[in-house]
């Protein structure tokens, strides 16, 4: 949506949210077309006395915009009383967003049907939706792709610390434009904080994760599924990672293979890995795998992104596997019990490295 279309569309929308409470009389509202100064001007009253809005108008509701209007209202009102207010107006205002403008002591309203007017004898606050209604999946999914989701791996990676473009490139294995098209989003979302000479430094570990799991796209390989007859029990996997090592072949424990093993939940039958070619062979030797479409109690993921081997964990001397943001992302794929034992592995395995960096 452009700006201008947010200019246009303001006025009325603002109109029903004053117009639903009964206390407010005198609505008159003033759509300002001018290269400076508010956005547009609004009075209406409240037990008699006259309360005035400042609007200031943009076509993001990302925290780098809300910054902006945040300084533009800040100007406007500096001189003001206290029954005149900012109000921030765009498609739609992010959580993070919202807290920014309730520390600066600013409203807001979103054609999503969110707002936010305080004044000291009339408080109005409708909280509808906290998603972009308007973002298409594509975007947001965009910033968790594969080679992204490296980098975004490398920034969760305790200690959270400042990265600068070039070191945080060469740490995900992708190109520098790809780590400013990732910088420049994190950004946006309010995510992410730039520091001096091109920094990047995390700052919301925890809503990043939570869009993953949200927003993120499903996985679109075909894993192979096969069944066996074998107890599979880590000294027969050592041998098979042993024989995967000295034969190059690509070989991970996955999902609830590491997590059973690292942070034990609820008991999910099956082994879980990620496998290239010669990896899946091995497997197939050292497990007596028959491929089948049903019953499975192994399955194996393709490798569709080199990037995982870079990212292993040791699990123990022999058995390596996938990192705790790709284990976690992998349990949530699982069914319901896989999602609680995500939830599980994320407060055990993920969350505790992130408050202590915090």
């Amino acid at each position: 949506m452009r700006e201008a279309d947010v200019e246009n569309e303001w006025p009325e929308r603002l109109r029903g949210v004053l117009a639903a409470s009964p206390i407010i009389k005198n609505i008159s509202i003033d759509p300002k077309r001018r290269t400076s100064g508010p956005d547009g001007e609004v009075e209406f009253l409240v037990e008699g006395q006259v309360h005035r809005l400042l609007v200031e108008c943009k076509s993001s509701g990302q925290p780098r915009h809300v910054h902006t209007a945040i300084l533009q209202l800040g100007r406007e009102t500096l001189s003001t009383s206290d029954l005149t207010c900012g109000l921030f107006v765009a498609p739609f205002v992010s959580p993070s967003s919202r807290a920014l403008l309730k520390e600066a002591n600013i409203g807001w309203l979103d054609f999503a049907g969110n707002a936010r007017l305080v004044f000291p004898k009339f408080h109005l606050e409708i909280e509808r939706e906290n998603r972009d209604p308007f973002a298409s999946k594509r975007e947001q999914r965009s910033l968790f792709y594969p080679k992204s989701a490296r980098v975004l791996k490398v920034l969760l990676r305790p200690p959270l610390r400042l990265w600068r473009v070039a070191e945080l490139a060469a740490a995900a294995s992708v190109s520098a434009g790809q780590v400013s098209n990732v910088r420049r989003a994190l950004i946006d979302r309010g995510w992410a904080q730039a520091e001096a000479r091109e920094g990047l430094r995390l700052t919301e570990p925890h809503a990043l994760l939570d869009a993953w799991r949200d927003d993120g796209p499903p996985s679109t390989s075909t894993p192979y599924r096969g069944y066996t007859l074998k107890r599979v029990t880590d000294s027969t996997l050592a041998a098979a990672f042993e024989e995967a090592r000295g034969d190059g072949a690509r070989l991970l424990l996955a999902s609830h293979s590491v997590a059973r093993r690292l942070a034990p939940f609820a008991r999910v039958a099956g082994d879980y890995f990620y496998a290239d070619a010669k990896g899946l062979a091995i497997l197939q030797r050292h497990l007596d795998l028959k491929e089948t479409d049903k019953g499975e109690n192994v399955t194996i993921y393709p490798f569709d992104d080199a990037g995982l081997m870079a990212e292993a964990i040791e699990i123990d001397s022999a058995l390596y596997g996938t990192d705790p943001i790709q284990t976690y992302l992998d349990l949530l794929e699982t069914g319901e019990r896989g999602r609680e034992a995500a939830e599980h592995w994320r407060q055990e395995r993920i969350e505790p490295s992130l408050e202590s960096a915090a």
